[in-house]
């Protein structure tokens, strides 16, 4: 396998095991076989969903829990996958974000997007309709204050005069942009460090491959600057192959996928576990962690 490929782990954040001592063992196991990325998610109500039991509701605040995880280890790369944007003011996020890189000292992938759940939506006062226009601005928001913190601009209702945001942005904090939409490939081509779709099987995501360097070419973006990640949820169960890993992810590999976020079911907290060291030793096995 090529050794610039990198794997992270989905951390327990939903259910009756979004506990702190859940989330420092799942943390610590998978850091002692090798993994260094660790990923969260962004709900704010999950009382909405119909197929969810009670038991099930508890979610997490993203930027805490990176906060927690981050906590007695110096050397992980954190990510959030995603981030809806449109439920928080931009600059507030950014903030956030950019305190938890000075804090950690530690890259940090901004995975965002533009969200789906309208009961959130509605309960934040935000209008469902509305989304697509807030995740660009938020977008432009990170470039300027990243990449020209210094400079004054409008962006929508935005007025920055340049200066006094601190601390900053930094070249460690990279955006990436997730989902499947043609919008999401957009702002990835136009503001993004990587594209991030989700659950795709390798002929989608050749062919979104193919549409992300067309959008490329056509915004004149250099695709060679971009990553191209992945998020899929696996089942490493006893009766999986060692090989698991490596047959699962070697036909991304080959299709141009350079990252990937690992989801693993956490509700049964021993099943969890043991799945990390399948997960670990297959990963291993086709050198794809140390």
């Amino acid at each position: 396998m090529p050794s610039d490929v990198r794997l992270g782990l989905q951390a327990p954040q939903a259910g009756p095991n979004a506990t702190a001592a859940f989330v420092k063992d799942f943390v610590h196991r998978a850091h002692a076989g090798g993994f260094t990325r660790f990923w969260v998610g962004d709900h704010i109500l999950m009382g909405g969903f119909s197929h969810r039991a009670k038991e099930h509701e508890t979610f997490l605040e993203p930027l805490v829990l990176l906060s927690y995880i981050a906590g007695g280890l110096d050397d992980l790369e954190l990510g959030t996958s995603i981030l809806v944007v449109p439920y928080r003011n931009a600059f507030s996020l950014m903030k956030g974000l950019a305190t938890l890189a000075h804090m950690t000292q530690q890259r940090l992938a901004v995975g965002i997007g533009a969200g789906w759940a309208e009961h959130e939506f509605d309960a934040l006062g935000v209008p469902f309709r509305a989304r697509g226009r807030l995740t660009d601005e938020f977008c432009e928001l990170f470039a300027k204050l990243r990449d020209a913190p210094d400079e004054a601009w409008r962006v929508g209702p935005h007025v920055y005069s340049g200066g006094g945001f601190e601390p900053r942005l930094n070249a460690r904090t990279n955006l990436w942009v997730g989902g499947n939409s043609a919008a999401a490939r957009r702002r990835a081509a136009r503001w993004g460090d990587a594209w991030q779709p989700t659950g795709l099987t390798v002929e989608a995501m050749r062919e979104g491959i193919t549409k992300l360097k067309a959008v490329c070419q056509e915004t004149g973006r250099d695709f060679s600057e971009l990553e191209t990640g992945l998020r899929l949820r696996i089942r490493p169960t006893p009766e999986a192959s060692p090989h698991y890993i490596g047959d699962l992810l070697g036909p991304y590999i080959d299709a141009g996928v350079s990252d990937f976020l690992l989801e693993i079911n956490t509700r049964d907290r021993q099943r969890a576990l043991e799945s990390i060291d399948r997960v670990v030793a297959s990963a291993q096995l086709a050198k794809l962690i140390a």
